[in-house]
């Protein structure tokens, strides 16, 4: 930072650096992307294992024969 005269006004001037606060790593590029890979691999492992599917119980069952009984069988 550093301070000149222009016009008769103090101006300050500041690097790019100062300015953002910190520098430009890109850092949270690699964050974004690894976290996204990630989120991918365990949704598909979720997926492959069964995580997702329902379990038969005995209300699907008695739905079923309330249905043949319904129809006169």
């Amino acid at each position: 930072m550093h301070r000149e005269q222009e016009d008769g006004k103090v101006v300050t001037h500041l690097s790019r650096e100062e300015v953002r606060s910190g520098a430009s790593t890109h850092v949270t590029r690699y964050v974004l992307g690894i976290s996204l890979v990630l989120i991918v691999i365990v949704f598909a492992l979720l997926l492959a294992t069964g995580f997702f599917t329902t379990a038969r119980t005995g209300a699907d069952q008695s739905h079923v024969a309330n249905t043949a009984e319904a129809d006169g069988g």
